[in-house]
């Protein structure tokens, strides 16, 4: 019996991982490079020049059932190797974005050891991260990552950590951002206390870490 119980919880965290959507939880969890999201649909041809007559180095195929596919090398195609953030529930995919030109994103396979960039049309919208944050934060709400420090659950008074603090985020509930400026997010947090508590949040470090993500 206790044999039939522990395959059946072993069966159960393997179909919870493979339909599980993808989203940063720690710090490290998201590579800190890039100028935004790119807002991704399929098929993605990724191009080695912003031009229609690049050469393609990948076709990226997807859905929202957890199924993708490369052309090229499928290696490189796990769900969790490929996305910054993935939701089937949404049905919302997102790259990091590296670079721009008035018709182009350059964008990059985020997770994996060496990540594979390439030029796609902006018909795949483009989100600098004030904007990524501003527009689906307040949809859908904010989380912060695991591992932060006391220091970065901070509210201050202003955008700057100068002046005074409005108190810290300890449990949060729901954390609903207000407004974006720079590095630094007015939010309003609901917590498990059934206490609220407004102020700023320096939710980017100067040396482009994100603290938190959307709670898509």
């Amino acid at each position: 019996m206790k044999k039939i119980l522990l395959t059946f919880f072993i069966l159960l965290s393997i179909s919870q991982i493979v339909f599980a959507d993808v989203m940063p939880y720690y710090i490290n969890s998201l590579r800190r490079y890039g100028i935004g999201y790119t807002q991704v649909t399929s098929p993605l041809v990724m191009r080695q020049t912003p031009s229609s007559d690049g050469k393609i180095l990948e076709t990226l195929n997807f859905d929202f059932n957890n199924n993708t596919s490369c052309i090229n090398n499928n290696q490189r195609c796990n769900i969790d190797e490929v996305f910054s953030a993935y939701s089937t529930s949404k049905k919302l995919a997102f790259l990091t974005t590296i670079d721009e030109t008035t018709d182009w994103n350059l964008v990059c396979f985020n997770q994996s050891q060496s990540p594979v960039c390439g030029w796609v049309e902006n018909k795949n919208k483009f989100y600098t991260w004030s904007e990524f944050i501003n527009i689906f934060g307040k949809k859908y709400g904010l989380y912060l990552y695991k591992d932060l420090n006391k220091a970065d659950k901070i509210l201050y008074s202003a955008p700057s950590k100068q002046s005074n603090s409005t108190g810290s985020i300890e449990m949060p509930k729901y954390i609903s951002p207000w407004l974006v400026r720079g590095n630094w997010i007015l939010v309003k947090v609901d917590d498990f206390a059934s206490k609220q508590k407004t102020g700023w949040l320096n939710f980017r470090s100067d040396n482009g870490k994100l603290k938190g993500f959307v709670r898509f």
